[in-house]
């Protein structure tokens, strides 16, 4: 049996916990500034070829980006994550709705899911380019097929695991369908969704870059490929960088939405919304 712990130490227990915020930021940039030393080391003992040093990628990034010549691939891959993850957004949720709310639709549903997820998406790049092009609609479509997947899942976990009593009382208000769902399932379901909505959204840029290896000449993919030809390895990790500040940020980005979301429902954060959810009124 472990001890509970008492009145008295509650306080210096919630100390401790907000003292780890700091901390946690701290040996993020310690280890961050590791990984460089190690980094730098290591290249020293290579040729620039196999692995430039981080002062060299950094000249170089620099001098790519306030040359303009970064921008266009950005532009492009930003376009095709956002399509495809808008896409995928809105198959995954609906689907998983429908497959929440009936049975038949669950029934018909899933089978084709795990089909779907099956077959590798990347196989499909060559046949999606020769039905759509070399333009933007094969690499959309493969972000979409990669994202659709955790939000289907996560979106009927969600609704599906709304607490049996909070059910039961809708049922005695002889509440409608429509209102079950939007005053008590969807709620429940919002911290469920965003999570699903943030490996969403990285695997869609994973999926549009992978994607714009096969035929496509813009792109932060495609400028890996043009690098990898061109045996600039330099140019291969300012293009790494690039897709690591772009996942960064778009991490960051859910979780504000994710926040603003939360005290739009509960007026609470994040911390809190599993016990807000539960109090959901008609």
């Amino acid at each position: 049996m472990t001890e509970q712990p008492t009145t008295e130490q509650k306080p210096r227990l919630l100390r401790r916990l907000r003292n780890e915020k700091p901390l946690g930021r701290i040996l993020v940039v310690v280890s961050a500034a590791l990984l460089l030393v190690v980094w730098e080391a290591w290249a020293r003992t290579n040729s620039p070829l196999i692995l430039p040093t981080p002062i060299a990628v950094f000249d170089r990034l620099v001098s790519y980006v306030s040359a303009g010549r970064a921008w266009p691939h950005i532009t492009i891959t930003v376009q095709e994550i956002v399509a495809g993850f808008a896409l995928g957004s809105f198959m995954g949720i609906g689907l998983g709705t429908l497959a929440a709310e009936f049975n038949i639709a669950r029934r018909v549903i899933m089978p084709y899911v795990i089909i779907t997820q099956a077959l590798p998406k990347f196989a499909l790049a060559p046949i999606l380019v020769i039905w759509f092009g070399f333009g933007t609609t094969p690499k959309i479509i493969i972000a979409a097929l990669i994202a659709f997947f955790p939000l289907l899942e996560n979106t009927y976990l969600g609704l599906t695991t709304t607490p049996a009593l909070d059910l039961e009382l809708f049922r005695a208000l002889r509440a409608p369908r429509r209102v079950t769902l939007l005053k008590l399932r969807v709620p429940h379901a919002v911290p469920a969704v965003f999570s699903g909505l943030r490996v969403a959204l990285l695997l869609s840029l994973v999926g549009a870059v992978v994607a714009e290896y096969v035929g496509a000449n813009k792109g932060l993919g495609a400028l890996i490929i043009v690098s990898q030809g061109m045996l600039d390895t330099e140019l291969m990790f300012v293009a790494f960088v690039l897709l690591t500040l772009l996942g960064l940020t778009l991490d960051k980005l859910h979780g504000l939405s994710y926040r603003l979301v939360l005290r739009r429902l509960y007026g609470k954060t994040a911390s809190s919304a599993g016990r807000a959810a539960s109090r959901v009124s008609v």
